[in-house]
């Protein structure tokens, strides 16, 4: 494996919040990696300027929970409620972050959330990002935000649905590229320091076509090579046919804590990321090949 691949730097952890559950699972990751990296964590809240602009429509209503009446969208109102939550986002990031003594910031913007959080983004090196879910199911549900920020995003993305926490054994797609080298280099120093035997909670998922015989094997023995340089073992797992389903069956059957994604062989589409959300049950860090200017 070739050194400059290897390593992706986090000095600085981007959460998007808001006031859901959701939210606050993507806080609670970002703390502890924040902790664990000895980086910066940032806050961003966005005032959601298409819906303010709604808000100014004569013709605006909503329904407000538990009620089912139509209500008038009142724009003073509006501004109101946004700016309490941006207050209680506030409050939950500072608790979050001095009780793990990580260095923070927060800040309020108005603007197309997409674009704000895309934005906010090519300033971190990792962005933490909830999403919603059925409460039935946990599933997640990829909104528009999501959806673009997941395959847009310039930097590595971690995306939990609620009630996910950061858990082992940790699992990383291998496939030889470059971006398959810096999930691997990743997923080692995403197992705290308290769980690093020699062995690692750590199951490396070999992607190679079974038409090219030998393929995969040789992928083993690159992987296996680097972490025996470290003094490091880990568990490997061969998908002769990397395709999604069957990604998710390895990760069910290995009860994965966390999926670190990458490789020219698994494209970050956001069908193939939401098809796999749904089907298994821990967050998933998408990295990138190389950061996007």
């Amino acid at each position: 494996m070739k050194e400059e691949t290897q390593e992706l730097v986090i000095r600085r952890i981007l959460v998007a919040l808001d006031v859901s559950q959701q939210s606050l699972a993507a806080l609670e990751a970002a703390v502890e990696l924040a902790a664990r990296f000895k980086a910066e964590l940032a806050g961003l809240f966005v005032e959601d300027i298409n819906l303010l602009r709604l808000a100014g429509l004569p013709f605006a209503r909503e329904i407000r929970y538990p009620s089912v009446v139509l209500q008038e969208i009142e724009s003073p109102r509006l501004e109101q409620e946004l700016k309490a939550q941006a207050a209680q986002a506030r409050r939950a990031l500072t608790a979050a972050a001095e009780q793990s003594q990580v260095a923070w910031s927060f800040r309020v913007v108005r603007g197309q959330v997409t674009a704000e959080v895309l934005a906010a983004a090519l300033e971190a090196d990792l962005l933490s990002l909830g999403l919603t879910s059925w409460p039935t199911t946990r599933r997640g549900q990829m909104g528009s935000t999501a959806r673009t920020v997941a395959v847009e995003a310039p930097r590595a993305v971690l995306l939990l649905q609620h009630g996910d926490k950061l858990r082992q054994p940790v699992l990383v797609t291998y496939d030889g590229s470059p971006a398959a080298r810096r999930a691997l280099a990743m997923a080692v120093r995403l197992i705290p320091t308290t769980a690093r035997v020699a062995r690692l909670p750590l199951t490396v998922l070999i992607l190679a076509d079974e038409e090219l015989p030998g393929t995969a094997e040789c992928l083993e023995q690159e992987a296996s090579a680097w972490l025996q340089e470290r003094g490091l073992q880990a568990s490997y797992r061969r998908l002769a046919t990397p395709t999604g389903p069957h990604l998710a069956q390895a990760v069910q059957a290995e009860q994965g804590g966390l999926l670190v994604l990458a490789g020219e062989r698994w494209p970050l589409q956001a069908e193939a990321i939401e098809a796999l959300l749904n089907k298994i049950d821990c967050p998933i860090l998408l990295i990138r090949g190389s950061e996007k200017k």
